[in-house]
């Protein structure tokens, strides 16, 4: 039988052997970790040469390829930044760290658009703090882009009128207000907005979102009313790149007069009343999707004729907080809106549309639309990296105080 002594040596032995044998994985290691730790001393330049060294002989370590990304964007080296994680989302598509630093490394180059289409894919649920701050986020970088895409086409509308416009692409704009108190702005603007929503229920069309709308309109000084009529609308079709575009009145009843103006053909395709009981409200989208349709003469299918119909809310009232709380958002009142959004939950749990607005809403320190149109991309750029750091430090305290015993999480 072996004594104590024996047993020792032969473990002291067999470690030796195993250490010898794996001496190149073990230097592999340390080089990775010395690489992290010049990562977390913000000394990028020899994290990037010990992970560029790396990634010659182990093309294939993704995490080792993402870490060095994020060292090539802190130092500014953008593009090669985009290399790295673009590299890695082809070896393994919806990567949230790639996608996350990929999207801010866009958004320091200006190219907001892209950051969007990034964004957009960003999915997390070890880490639903960040994700939810990404949604708000992307709020940011599409009002941005919007802006961008507004000044751009207000300083070459001269080019623009010579370009056709498909024949599918639509906005829906405001109605005008005709009630003799004026009273209907949050109607207007939840009215819009739900059938923007249902519009887009249509495969054949192409809508455009209810953000770069509205930041055309504020370009062009019409932010304020939001209304565009048969006489403004070809301008505005044109610049929005829509050629057909939704219009009409609202007086109390409810009526809505509907119009479909042609931005090409600097006419009226149709019009139509869709007029409902105050009780009724939530039928209005469904009549003047229905009838916009018509007037473009589109056959809609059976399901895209029941999805179209399904009212967003029956509840008048979380109907009224949510175009309030739409009118708050358009002015950069980030709070205001989120509260607002919330009291049309309250009214109405199950109300999807004042769900995704209230989600979408920036914190309340983030920069007005009125702000970001005079920021500079790295700007907003270092503001969206502040609100992720602080989402990543939350999350962390977050994930601690479940995983702590007795603290009501899982102790594991």
């Amino acid at each position: 039988m072996l004594n104590k002594k024996t047993i020792l040596l032969v473990v002291l032995l067999f470690g030796c052997v195993t250490a010898l044998g794996c001496g190149g994985e073990l230097q592999k290691q340390m080089k990775l970790a010395k690489a992290k730790q010049n990562l977390s001393s913000e000394k990028y330049d020899d994290a990037i040469a010990i992970y560029t060294e790396y990634l010659a002989e182990n093309p294939n370590a993704t995490k080792a390829r993402s870490r060095l990304g994020f060292a090539y964007l802190k130092s500014g080296r953008l593009d090669q930044a985009i290399a790295a994680f673009t590299t890695v989302l082809k070896a393994e598509p919806g990567e949230p760290y790639s996608i996350l630093y990929l999207g801010l490394a866009y958004l320091n180059k200006g190219q907001y658009g892209e950051t969007v289409k990034i964004w957009q894919t960003y999915r997390n649920k070890k880490e639903p703090l960040v994700e939810s701050e990404i949604k708000r986020l992307l709020t940011l970088v599409i009002i941005a882009e919007s802006q961008r895409l507004a000044k751009t086409a207000m300083a070459e509308e001269s080019e623009l009128t010579t370009i056709k416009l498909a024949a599918n692409t639509v906005a829906v704009c405001y109605y005008k207000d005709l009630s003799p108190d004026k009273s209907m702005r949050a109607f207007q603007k939840g009215l819009a907005a739900m059938v923007l929503t249902d519009m887009a229920k249509i495969k054949s069309l192409k809508v455009v979102e209810r953000l770069r709308l509205q930041a055309l309109l504020e370009e062009m000084n019409l932010g304020k009313t939001g209304i565009v009529d048969e006489n403004t609308a070809p301008k505005v079709g044109r610049l929005v790149g829509a050629d057909n575009l939704i219009v009409g009145n609202l007086t109390w009843g409810i009526n809505a007069a509907t119009a479909v103006a042609s931005t090409d053909a600097a006419a009226v395709k149709g019009s139509a009343v869709c007029s409902e009981k105050r009780e009724n409200f939530f039928k209005l989208p469904c009549c003047i999707v229905q009838e916009a349709a018509n007037i473009l003469r589109i056959s809609l299918s059976p399901k895209e004729r029941g999805d179209t119909c399904i009212p967003h809310t029956k509840n008048y009232n979380a109907f009224i907080y949510f175009g309030e709380g739409l009118d708050a958002f358009d002015a950069g009142k980030w709070q205001e809106a989120k509260n607002l959004f919330e009291k049309a939950l309250k009214e109405d749990p199950l109300f999807e549309l004042a769900r995704i607005w209230a989600d979408a809403c920036p914190e309340p320190t983030s920069p007005t639309s009125n702000k970001l149109k005079h920021m500079k991309a790295h700007e907003i750029a270092t503001h969206a990296e502040s609100a992720i750091d602080g989402a990543m430090v939350k999350q962390r305290a977050a994930t601690a105080a479940q995983e702590t015993p007795g603290s009501g999480g899982s102790g594991h």
